[in-house]
């Protein structure tokens, strides 16, 4: 009886085309080892579309671990320089998609990096990354921005621009990048007419990021379409004031305190603001925002809980809201006269609210872990909410007040489908501050949440977190919150973790 031929599919043997596509799918330094097969793969990593050219997708750990001293930074640039042009010589120069390239140079590396600039204009790339910053040594002069090299005809291709560390300075009849729609400027040197001048005519922006930009004072985007829908804004020390275009409808905004001015008609619907400077999240939610942005569907807050102040009996509504985020740090050496009910009076101000996620961190040293004999649990009055159906607390350490916002959120909301109950403040807290003891008030909190919280769930609603005290023995509590970590133990917890 004659055995059945096995035929055996040969990575060779696929169409041009389709080997392209997997070397593509390939990191950088994967797809040029393919090379060595033969010379039809040899051409084919020569077509990758992602060039990541960073130090470490294409340097060796012996060059990065060198880079700690001026003379080893030198050498490693050097060596960079030859490895990118390296890849750039060999590459087709077609149907690029994207090229990043992420490495410490400065302006005395021009030469080399107009000349990769020009090969992603010539290889019509559609995103492109220069990345130049240095988060340990300090930049002696960042690279001076080509923008001779633009011109109308050629940079109609170019849909994304990252830059960092770079120093930006365009020419007066700078025309702007009219087809781009997404900027993000990471700690470049560029002044507020500069950036005017640098968003002129970008007419399809629909994307604007501007992290740590240390000369920018004043932000105004009214001059831009409505196209505009995300701005993001992050510690630039010494702005002082955004004006918002009329088409925004994302803003996220992490710095010192600022005033916020919209023009006429704005929709702008998801807020995200992370500052010290706010002291009393219910103050600002209620005196700073109504007036300024009314529309609001999803607002994250994030502050420190310094201050207690009286509401007005009757507060601003926020018909609009839908989802609500507050992640703060309740400070100080005592927990003082802050009050966690206080927050029962957002179910009122937010009528058609879906979902509220509450992240505390209680930093203070007076946790009290609720017993019976700190007395009766306060109610406040009937409040039925018809739309919440998803509620997140996160940093419940068992105290009284938390446990009272909690139990009046459960009986006021009519439709409610969870209730998530974490007794660790995985997002409002800081790592670094943690006590060593405080892992021990998850396990406080986790009881009460049992013991009061699942006893008032008839709707079987309730879902907590359990944390034992086998748990947080010998661990260290910053170690309990760390995403990482989180996502490491359940891995263990479920065996799926490979040893």
């Amino acid at each position: 009886m004659m055995k059945r031929k096995k035929w055996r599919l040969q990575l060779s043997n696929l169409p041009e085309d389709i080997l392209c596509t997997i070397v593509s799918k390939l990191p950088l330094r994967e797809a040029a080892r393919t090379s060595i097969l033969s010379s039809q793969w040899n051409r084919t990593w020569c077509s990758h579309t992602n060039l990541n050219l960073s130090y470490r997708s294409i340097m060796s750990r012996r060059y990065i671990e060198s880079d700690i001293t001026p003379e080893g930074r030198k050498l490693n640039a050097e060596e960079f320089i030859r490895r990118v042009d390296a890849i750039l010589q060999q590459h087709n120069g077609g149907g690029v998609e994207k090229i990043e390239v992420i490495g410490l140079l400065e302006n005395e590396n021009a030469y080399h990096i107009n000349g990769w600039v020009n090969f992603a204009i010539k290889s019509k790339t559609k995103q492109l990354v220069l990345d130049f910053r240095s988060f340990h040594w300090p930049i002696d002069e960042p690279y001076n921005f080509a923008f001779q090299i633009f011109d109308a005809a050629n940079m109609e291709n170019l849909q994304s621009l990252k830059l960092g560390s770079i120093s930006l300075k365009p020419p007066a009849d700078f025309k702007g990048f009219q087809n781009l729609k997404r900027l993000k400027l990471l700690d470049v040197g560029i002044t507020d007419e500069d950036l005017q001048l640098l968003l002129s005519d970008c007419n399809c922006l629909e994307f604007l990021g501007i992290y740590c930009c240390k000369l920018i004072t004043s932000l105004r985007t009214t001059h831009l379409s409505t196209q505009l829908k995300h701005l993001y804004v992050y510690e630039c020390p010494c702005l002082k004031e955004i004006e918002l275009n009329s088409g925004l409808t994302t803003l996220e905004y992490i710095g010192p305190l600022i005033p916020l001015a919209p023009p006429g008609i704005y929709v702008l619907t998801n807020l995200r603001i992370k500052s010290w400077d706010i002291s009393d999240s219910l103050q600002y939610i209620f005196t700073e925002l109504p007036s300024t942005l009314p529309r609001l569907e999803m607002l994250t807050l994030q502050c420190r809980e310094l201050e207690r102040i009286t509401l007005p009996d009757k507060p601003i509504k926020f018909i609009y809201l839908k989802h609500l985020r507050l992640e703060l740090a309740f400070s100080g050496p005592r927990k003082w006269d802050a009050d966690i009910l206080d927050f029962a009076c957002i179910l009122e101000a937010a009528p058609l609210m879906e979902k509220l996620e509450f992240h505390m961190w209680m930093n203070c040293r007076d946790h009290l872990r609720y017993r019976k004999a700190h007395g009766k649990l306060r109610t406040l009055p009937p409040c039925p909410h018809y739309h919440l159906k998803e509620v997140n607390i996160a940093g419940f350490y068992g105290q009284k007040d938390q446990l009272e916002l909690a139990h009046h959120i459960l009986r006021n909301s009519v439709v409610l489908q969870a209730m998530n109950i974490d007794p660790r403040p995985i997002a409002a807290c800081d790592r670094s501050r943690m006590a060593i003891l405080e892992a021990f008030n998850f396990v406080d909190g986790s009881k009460v949440a049992m013991k009061y919280l699942c006893k008032a769930d008839h709707r079987n609603v309730v879902h907590v977190s359990d944390v034992s005290r086998k748990d947080v023995e010998n661990v260290p509590a910053y170690r309990l919150v760390s995403p990482f970590w989180i996502e490491f133990d359940k891995t263990k917890r479920s065996g799926l973790l490979i040893r």
